[in-house]
């Protein structure tokens, strides 16, 4: 039915904290969007059937499946029961287990959405080419007779006390070895909730990260770091991994690791790294509002902030929060923090332990047949109105003296300016013997240029709250800008230096080199990157220039 009205962007997803339903439609579709939405929330029951419990428990089992079966799928439940004890509500992953799903009956789901999913428990969002005047009528015409529900208190969820154990060691068809650190923390609603990311962000969040320019760019013991923080509604996450480089002991990079981060929790960041952290992060949320729906659009911004704190303005909060994090207060709060004793996870290279698999038939699938459905209710299914034309901005066009063609089209949505430099040569480009060229240069095109190191490209674009990035195509090669728009001559001046000025420094190509050959390694373990990596041979044969795209 969405896809019969042009609607994008539409999906559903479920987490921890909520189940989100969304579409973006045309104008002259919202009558009926708003029909299905609440056909969906008052009327379903009268539709579920055995027959599609069992469709969607085999749909659910397989989307568990590929993503269990990903190298290191199995760590996140590991985490999760590591950290939390028996009965906490976020200790078990929102897809539960093959034995969960087994075991969910027409009636299972039946309660469920009777005690969930009531008017009463939800927040609904229309953003974009609508305004209340309009939007009231029709949301109190297709909502207004669904009954409340009961009413939804969340269970508590406390931070749990930690608890000191020894490192737990996974074997999983990795290509290197993985060094991970976990501590639960405060959540989205706490004071220092801004702190915790930022601080996150200058650990190992930033291209110009301390554990990326000491594991990784100046001892070289690592091929990949990361730290972060993910909130959630009652608590959060905070994380420290690295990939160990190939020859590497992985005893000395969790060494360093640790001392890393207990320098980092002892000194805490400089009032330069918040900036740039903080810039990075408000840029972020700029390019997401650009969107009206989708995963992180204006119309989820507003829902999230009125479903966790009762506000839809939460967003704001939120930005005014990071402008005033001091380097004093991201001290504090991680020392509060991660100096308890945190779960230690080490994914060495190896065999994964049996999985276990669904059932052949859900033992309850027979007794689930004795629930009976409520009656279906007719309802009149609204048409959809008159479709506005495509109004697409004027495209203008020139060439530059040097005969390079630009093509510019203005939107104004967002102070963001998007640009994309395109090459005729991508993939297909490269020598037979030479395979993987393309994709290395234009990787290496931030790792020094002109008279800035790789460190400082980072430091730079984190400075503007630019993002710049590389894009590749069997026939053509993409260096990609977005830059705050009052940034936009300094962001270019970047860029240019960047695409004009490279250094293809001897240090910085071994290191590179390094990593896209670990990466190689570990995609040989994905299916999916199996798959990918053999399509194009069979398609075109060994010789073609497309043979490797």
């Amino acid at each position: 039915y969405l896809q019969q009205i042009g609607a994008t962007d539409y999906n559903g997803t479920t987490s921890f904290d909520r189940t989100n339903y969304f579409q973006t439609v045309p104008r002259g579709a919202l009558e009926k969007a708003l029909f299905l939405e609440s056909d969906r929330m008052g009327y379903l029951l009268g539709a579920v059937t055995q027959e599609k419990l069992d469709n969607q428990r085999g749909v659910v089992q397989n989307e568990k499946r590929q993503g269990d079966n990903r190298p290191g799928g199995l760590v996140f439940y590991e985490v999760l029961e590591g950290l939390f004890p028996e009965g906490h509500p976020y200790r078990h992953s929102t897809i539960g287990s093959m034995a969960d799903l087994d075991a969910a009956s027409l009636t299972t789901v039946q309660d469920w959405f009777r005690d969930k999913y009531g008017p009463n428990n939800a927040v609904l969002v229309l953003a974009g080419d609508i305004n209340a005047a309009e939007a009231r009528p029709l949301v109190e015409k297709y909502f207004g007779a669904i009954k409340r529900g009961p009413v939804n208190t969340p269970a508590q969820a406390a931070i749990p006390a930690p608890q000191a154990r020894d490192t737990v060691v996974m074997k999983d068809r990795v290509a290197a070895t993985q060094v991970m650190r976990y501590w639960a923390v405060p959540g989205l609603l706490d004071k220092n909730m801004a702190a915790l990311d930022l601080g996150g962000s200058v650990l190992g969040g930033l291209a110009s990260s301390r554990l990326d320019n000491a594991l990784v760019r100046n001892e070289k013991l690592a091929v990949a770091v990361s730290a972060g923080y993910s909130p959630f509604h009652r608590l959060g996450l905070f994380s420290a991994q690295a990939t160990v480089r190939p020859g590497v002991d992985p005893a000395t990079v969790e060494k360093r690791l640790d001392e890393l981060m207990a320098d980092f929790i002892r000194t805490g960041p400089t009032a330069e790294e918040l900036r740039r952290a903080a810039t990075t992060e408000v840029a972020g949320r700029i390019r997401g509002l650009e969107q009206v729906g989708g995963f992180g659009g204006k119309a989820v911004t507003l829902a999230e902030g009125k479903l966790y704190a009762n506000d839809a303005n939460f967003y704001r909060r939120v930005l005014a929060d990071y402008a005033k994090v001091t380097p004093a207060q991201v001290r504090t709060v991680l020392g509060q923090w991660l100096t308890r004793p945190p779960l230690k996870i080490r994914l060495e290279p190896g065999e994964r332990p049996p999985y276990v698999e669904a059932a052949a038939t859900p033992k309850t699938a027979a007794a689930a047949t004795t629930a009976a459905p409520p009656p279906s209710t007719k309802r009149e299914v609204p048409k959809v109105g008159q479709l506005a034309s495509l109004d697409f901005p004027t495209i203008q066009r020139a060439t530059l003296s040097n005969g390079i063609k630009v093509t510019y089209a203005q939107r104004t949505a967002v102070p963001v300016t998007q640009m994309a430099l395109s090459f005729d040569a991508g993939l297909a480009a490269d020598a037979p013997n030479q395979r993987g060229l393309q994709g290395m240069v234009l990787a290496l095109l931030e790792e020094g240029a002109g008279s800035l190191t790789a460190q400082q490209i980072a430091e730079r674009q984190e400075d503007l709250g630019a993002n710049i990035s590389t894009a590749s195509s069997p026939d053509r090669s993409n260096i990609v800008l977005s830059a705050l728009s009052p940034n936009l001559a300094p962001s270019l001046d970047l860029l240019e230096t960047i695409v004009e000025q490279p250094t293809f420094a001897p240090a910085e190509v071994e290191r590179l080199r390094t990593q896209l050959l670990t990466g190689i390694a570990q995609a040989k373990n994905g299916p999916n990157q199996i798959a990918v990596r053999a399509l194009p041979t069979l398609l075109y044969g060994a010789n073609h220039p497309y043979a490797f795209v």
